[in-house]
């Protein structure tokens, strides 16, 4: 599905001049002409996810948005509507809600708005995929694009699944530009397949163990697991022992498992292991501040070791290992203890707003 929501406008429309007041930069990737109508599809920068603004020509613009767009996607969808309006009226929008109070599109298009329709989406999904071999996007980058169980399965992720779980690497796929396009028999075999009227149950997430994680800012997420995800994961693990290419995310979530004893027994040893395959599997991202982490704090069968911690951080390309390296020059970790080289990398993680390092730094400042 998608999200649209309809603007007023009764005089001849610009995209061009729509863009230049807008204060970021779009791709215009395509325009098609329909019945008397404009479409202008359109992305923000490193989105995979399709906007189309619609020029009617009699009196509205409509603006639409897939259902599976990225999270900054969606906190762009506001900012569009409300400049857009501004744009073509000359004022703020408001919007009316169903208990006729007023609101600005920014109340109207929250957070919790962006959830639930996150929440939908994937439920959607979920149900069309345990009857169906294919979920189509609404609003593709490259037409007939579409999701698969397999290809799903190829990441670690059921229909089981939590939702961000699913809608992560939903993500993950389309920035890597994973999804198939579907062939011209298998559309012939899907429109037969929707005539028929079928039903069925969303598969339910039952969490056998859940993970702490703490975003840039500060804000806390969980990422929750299923035995189903357990159990996929860990046949991911012994096919990629037999030569298999898997993703390192995927082989960071098998460590994850280790690391927290989620549906196996806690083996640090284990965990070391699969973050290790993980970041020569090409994940730079969290892998290496797991393995740093693990070793910082010690695991069963794994011993501390803060060289090996800073070893482990420098692999990483996150802002919360430049604060780690930072402490580790700070604390000498790897001898006499560094306070400029310290303040290098604290200043490296706050540059991208990490949340230790800026308090880190408002202490130092004192």
């Amino acid at each position: 599905m998608h999200h649209s929501l309809t603007i007023n406008n009764n005089t001849p429309f610009s995209f061009e001049a729509f863009h230049k007041v807008l204060g970021i930069k779009l791709q215009l990737n395509f325009t098609a002409d329909f019945n008397q109508a404009t479409y202008y599809y359109f992305t923000q920068k490193d989105s995979v996810t399709l906007f189309c603004l619609v020029d009617n020509r009699q009196g509205t613009l409509e603006l639409c948005m897939d259902a599976l767009a990225s999270y900054s996607d969606y906190r762009l969808f506001p900012y569009l509507a409300d400049t857009l309006h501004h744009f073509v009226n000359g004022g703020r929008l408001v919007l009316s809600t169903e208990d006729g109070e007023s609101r600005s599109v920014y109340e109207y298009y929250n957070e919790d708005w962006m959830e639930e329709s996150i929440g939908e989406e994937i439920a959607l999904l979920k149900s069309v995929l345990s009857v169906a071999p294919r979920y189509y996007l609404t609003m593709p980058c490259k037409e007939y694009e579409c999701v698969t169980l397999p290809l799903l399965q190829s990441v670690g992720v059921t229909l089981h699944s939590a939702t961000p779980r699913i809608y992560g690497y939903l993500q993950y796929l389309l920035q890597h530009n994973r999804l198939p396009q579907a062939t011209e028999e298998e559309i012939n075999e899907d429109q037969i397949l929707n005539e028929q009227e079928l039903e069925a149950d969303v598969p339910q997430h039952h969490s056998i163990g859940r993970v702490k994680s703490w975003q840039t800012d500060g804000s806390i997420t969980w990422e929750s697991y299923a035995q189903e995800d357990v159990t996929l994961l860990l046949q991911i693990g012994k096919e990629y022992q037999n030569g298999k290419h898997t993703d390192g995310v995927v082989l960071n979530d098998i460590g994850t498992l280790y690391q927290e004893g989620i549906g196996v027994q806690a083996d640090g040893a284990a965990a070391a292991y699969w973050f290790r395959e993980a970041i020569r599997q090409g994940d730079h991202l969290y892998a290496p501040s797991n393995l740093g982490d693990l070793y910082r704090k010690g695991a069963p069968n794994l011993p501390q070791s803060l060289p090996l911690a800073f070893d482990a951080y420098q692999l990483s390309t996150d802002p919360y290992a430049a604060y780690r390296i930072g402490q580790a020059y700070e604390e000498g970790w790897i001898g006499t203890p560094d306070q400029k080289k310290a303040m290098e990398w604290y200043e490296k993680a706050a540059a991208q707003k990490h949340h230790l390092a800026l308090k880190r730094l408002d202490r130092g400042t004192r």
